[in-house]
């Protein structure tokens, strides 16, 4: 047999076969170190496994130089310095040293399920360690959870989500929980207290909305119904609310007196109001130019709304449009009931209206328009049996209007020439007034057709006061 190397793959070589040392991570002692079993498990049966190398040296393997000549370890390798004399290296020994027709040993008799250690800390002819925790290499601190480990000490987290500087104490985290509960109780109280603010500013707009709500003239809702002239008509509105001390509207003064001429109080006139005569007419007038002094009323009530009463009286105007008052009773916020000429679907009409308990008024209109510089009769009657209002011009029944019931107004005291509406006197009459009547009861519209012949032809119920009926 040749001393050359047998190259491998070449008869007589055996294939992958080379005497270096076993590969990195390779477990297991020596073949001359006795194997110990693991902890608590019965060593398994190996069986033998026969090798037989070539006789003789053995060949280096591919790439290494023969054994015994000295070796540069390469840059970056572990080895004396650059420049230092290089030391011959000893003998590279096997880490195993194959014995023929010795059994091969296994590696490790490490069981299944059994942690495999580490290469690194695996020390020849040591034991192999059962399973559990490894033990730490020399000079490395234990694993956690290891017998002697120190216990680990977490960083605390903070609100923020980041670990506190080192040496910053730890958070008071039941002192910031009670912080945060007492913010929201205090966003909690916050909301509450502007949600009931928001339900007053609503409520004291929407009274507002209502006290200060105009009645009469053609804005007023129930002055301008949709319904046609000769259809009854009943609105919801303003309404005086009956106070235990009414407080009357402060207004000008009266400067003279008109004397009633059947029962009542005699009536204070305003300084522009005058009594007089006029064509075509038999007796006494009261003439009002129209204007905050031009008015008559009394001292004290007249007409009992909480009853059914009868109101009459003659009317001449002198203007084709605008809205008026002849007669009506009340000096509080509203009118109690009118009489008097307003705007209805683009007509002049005339009316007799009363304010309702409980809010908004009723209104009765007539079925033609009103005459200018005309005399006309104008009868106003509230029954109070059958809930309603009716008017008459001249004797005939004009319409209705459903009325629960009738609002007083102030003292009740007896007005011409105006009404109260909105807390202020309104509808200022421009023309003349006679012959007002008042009964304290339904009148027939037989009395009511007789009051149109004048003095000449009196209804059978005499009236409980009256003004200028000559």
């Amino acid at each position: 047999m040749s001393d050359r190397p047998v190259p491998t793959g070449e008869p007589g070589q055996t294939p992958g076969w080379s005497p270096q040392q076993p590969p990195a991570g390779a477990f297991g002692p020596p073949a001359q170190a006795a194997v110990q079993p693991a902890a608590g498990s019965a060593p398994a049966p190996v069986p033998p496994v026969s090798v037989q190398p070539p006789a003789g040296p053995m060949p280096p393997a591919a790439g290494q130089p023969p054994a015994g000549v000295p070796q540069q370890p390469p840059v970056g390798a572990f080895g004396p310095p650059p420049g230092a004399p290089v030391q011959p290296a000893a003998p590279v020994q096997p880490a195993v040293t194959f014995q023929p027709g010795a059994p091969v040993q296994p590696a490790a008799t490490f069981q299944p399920g059994a942690p495999v250690p580490s290469a690194a800390t695996f020390q020849p002819g040591a034991p192999v360690p059962s399973a559990g925790l490894m033990p730490p290499a020399p000079g490395q601190p234990a694993a956690p959870g290891a017998p002697g480990a120190p216990t680990p000490q977490w960083p605390q987290p903070q609100q923020n989500g980041f670990p506190p500087p080192q040496g910053a104490a730890t958070p008071d985290w039941e002192a910031l929980a009670a912080k945060n509960e007492e913010q929201a109780k205090r966003k909690r109280r916050f909301r509450i207290i502007m949600a009931a603010a928001a339900v007053l500013v609503v409520g004291a707009a929407a009274a507002g909305g209502v006290v200060l709500f105009k009645d009469d003239k053609k804005d007023d809702p129930a002055a301008q119904p949709s319904a046609a002239p000769t259809a009854e008509a009943t609105t919801k509105g303003p309404s005086a609310t009956p106070t235990a001390t009414p407080k009357p509207i402060a207004g000008p003064p009266t400067v003279g007196s008109l004397p009633a001429s059947k029962g009542g109080p005699a009536l204070g006139l305003g300084a522009d109001a005058k009594t007089g005569s006029v064509a075509g007419f038999p007796s006494q007038v009261l003439k009002l130019p129209s204007g905050q002094n031009s008015f008559a009323q009394s001292g004290q009530p007249v007409v009992d709304t909480d009853k059914s009463f009868t109101v009459s009286a003659r009317v001449f105007v002198d203007v084709p449009t605008g809205v008026r008052a002849a007669v009506s009773q009340g000096d509080g916020p509203y009118y109690s009931f009118a009489l008097g000429r307003g705007t209805n679907n683009g007509h002049e009409l005339w009316y007799f209206k009363v304010q309702l308990q409980g809010g908004g008024s009723a209104i009765a209109w007539a079925k033609g328009d009103a005459t200018v510089n005309q005399w006309a009769l104008l009868t106003g009657v509230y029954d109070s049996a059958a809930k309603q209002i009716t008017l008459y011009v001249n004797g005939a029944a004009q319409s209705s209007a459903p009325v629960a019931a009738v609002q007083s107004s102030g003292t009740n005291a007896l007005q011409i020439g105006r009404l109260s509406s909105n807390g202020q006197w309104s509808d200022p009459w421009h023309g003349a007034v006679a012959d007002v009547q008042i009964w304290d009861q339904v009148l027939p519209e037989a009395d009511i057709v007789k009051i149109v012949a004048g003095p000449s032809s009196p209804p059978a119920i005499p009236p409980t006061a009256g003004w200028l009926t000559g």
